[in-house]
């Protein structure tokens, strides 16, 4: 019964994905939205109108290109690919490229903008062979984490984004998103059993002690959120109602949820096996060998996450020592402190967890009734 029920359930997180998938994007006040995308194969290129200015160009790269999707397929019309001087944005076409471009009817001519590299394809074998290596690594283990990692994706795509765009409070839906994707992804992966309850009490606890830092944090270090990325046009799309404060807060703890859930999951793992094989253990000897367990995991968890962090720093941190800025300078930097909160509360909400989960295991084990495995019914 708790296989055919964590099958039901499974099918069901996918289901409810495929529905996800099929909500239209929020695009307000989009002016590219009547613009239509198509995917094309530049077939000439004419550097003569570029200027070089260091490594970056200016001007416009002038290109023919064959439109290979829509109703002009066949056809080779005139493409423009602008460049202003910035080497994070800027790209050049070479002859055989395969882009996504923008169409443009001005009467009887047609001509195209070139958006960027098609990039879909290769993107969508790389996906396809992490799926086919997780599932014949770990079967249908491996099939449930897809769910959950697809449902993730969607979900953040397809339901919070939108919601946030359309003036929804941040922080909230923030909260119901995690609540929602740590069901989905715990009982996808350990059923409907007392693992995953007291896995997702711990995690969604964890995920409140980050909260609350970054609350905390965010006030006493004077951080607005005013260092995140596209922020001025995102502000100008969203005609100034944008509660960039609270995103910037959301983004934190959503950030964090991942590796508190990882970690609910492991000790509330850790102490189930112990009561599999010592039944009649009490909640008070359960909760000290969960608390055993995440303090060999934590060190390795934390550090992942600082890690995870700087890794995506590396340039900046380079560019500062470079430079012969003094360490004690760098850490008051409003955006290197905005990213250096993000850690410490992730850290911090790590070592919440941990306890937390063990707290709730050596709870709700030994009161757990109806066997080890599955829920009891209502």
């Amino acid at each position: 019964m708790s296989k055919k029920m964590n099958l039901i359930f499974v099918l069901v997180a996918a289901l409810l994905t495929v529905g996800m998938m099929l909500l239209p994007d929020a695009s307000p006040n989009s002016e590219a939205t009547g613009i239509p995308r198509e995917k094309v194969r530049v077939v000439a290129v004419d550097n003569s109108m570029l200027d070089p200015l260091g490594i970056v160009y200016s001007g416009v790269q002038q290109c023919q290109a064959e439109i290979l999707t829509g109703p002009h397929k066949g056809e080779i019309v005139p493409a423009a690919n602008f460049l202003n001087s910035d080497l994070e944005k800027d790209k050049l076409y070479r002859e055989g490229d395969r882009a996504v471009a923008m169409v443009h009817h001005r009467g009887e001519v047609l001509s195209i903008t070139l958006v960027d590299l098609d990039r879909m394809p290769t993107m969508g074998w790389i996906f396809v062979g992490y799926m086919v290596l997780l599932v014949v690594f770990a079967g249908l283990s491996g099939v449930r984490a897809l769910v959950s990692l697809l449902a993730s994706a969607v979900m953040m795509w397809k339901v919070y984004i939108p919601l946030l765009l359309w003036g929804a409070p941040p922080i909230p839906s923030a909260l119901l998103m995690v609540l929602v994707l740590t069901c989905i992804i715990d009982f996808s992966v350990a059923g409907f059993t007392k693992l995953a309850v007291s896995a997702i009490i711990g995690s969604l606890l964890g995920t409140l002690v980050t909260l609350l830092l970054s609350l905390l944090f965010s006030q006493m270090l004077r951080l607005d959120g005013t260092t995140l990325p596209f922020l001025v046009p995102l502000l100008s799309q969203t005609s100034l109602q944008l509660d960039i404060r609270s995103v910037y807060l959301a983004m934190t703890f959503i950030g964090a949820s991942g590796a508190l859930t990882d970690l609910g999951m492991d000790i509330a793992a850790s102490c189930n096996e112990v009561q599999v094989h010592a039944p009649s253990i009490s909640g008070r000897e359960l909760r000290r060998a969960g608390i055993s367990v995440g303090k060999t995991v934590i060190g390795t968890m934390t550090t992942t996450l600082v890690m995870a962090y700087s890794g995506n720093f590396l340039t900046m941190l380079m560019y500062y020592q470079g430079q012969g800025t003094p360490l004690i300078d760098i850490f008051s930097y409003r955006f290197v402190a905005a990213e250096l909160m993000s850690v410490l509360v992730g850290a911090f909400g790590l070592l919440g967890v941990a306890p937390l989960t063990a707290w709730v295991c050596g709870w709700l084990f030994p009161r757990w009734k109806g066997g080890t495995h599955v829920l009891p019914e209502a």
